[in-house]
């Protein structure tokens, strides 16, 4: 379980997450797409038409160095939520130094651990903090069996699909 320093981030499980919410939807397809074999599902076993429900609310990372992740691609549920289009930025821009290091501690943390994290949070974007929305944060391998990518599914918390 990861703890954040910021009292207005909140760890939820996913029972508690409304059952139609996109986070829900897609820590279910998360869920099904692992094995016994292979605990962590692998960038090549996530199709996107099996996911339609969730790809508005995606967003996806990918680790550049030990500190920083850059937005491979964000939705557009997810640009117009934050107002602004993360695709090619750098984590960190244009939010709260505070905010991005607690998401740099919470990937860190679902990489190393191999499991998907849950919470609900103001959006820690400038004129958009009055947003609370769940976010799910998955972890997902590309090359190896090593987690090394996010997938980030976030959507205001009456969102449903």
């Amino acid at each position: 379980m990861y703890e954040a320093s910021d009292p207005k981030y909140v760890e939820v499980s996913l029972a508690q997450l409304p059952d139609r919410h996109p986070v829900a939807f897609f820590a279910r397809y998360w869920d099904a797409k692992r094995s016994v074999a292979r605990p962590l599902p692998h960038r090549t076993d996530i199709r996107p038409s099996e996911m339609l429900p969730a790809i508005p609310w995606l967003l996806i990372l990918e680790k550049c160095s030990d500190a920083q992740f850059r937005y491979r691609l964000a939705g557009t549920g997810c640009t117009e939520l934050f107002g602004v289009d993360y695709t090619n930025r750098l984590l960190g821009e244009n939010i709260d130094p505070e905010a991005t290091k607690i998401r740099l501690q919470e990937f860190e943390y679902a990489l190393n651990a191999r499991e998907p994290i849950f919470s609900r949070t103001p959006l820690p974007i400038p004129d958009r903090e009055f947003i609370t929305a769940y976010r799910g944060v998955f972890p997902i391998a590309t090359d190896s069996a090593e987690a090394d990518q996010i997938f980030c599914v976030i959507a205001a918390d009456k969102a449903r699909i």
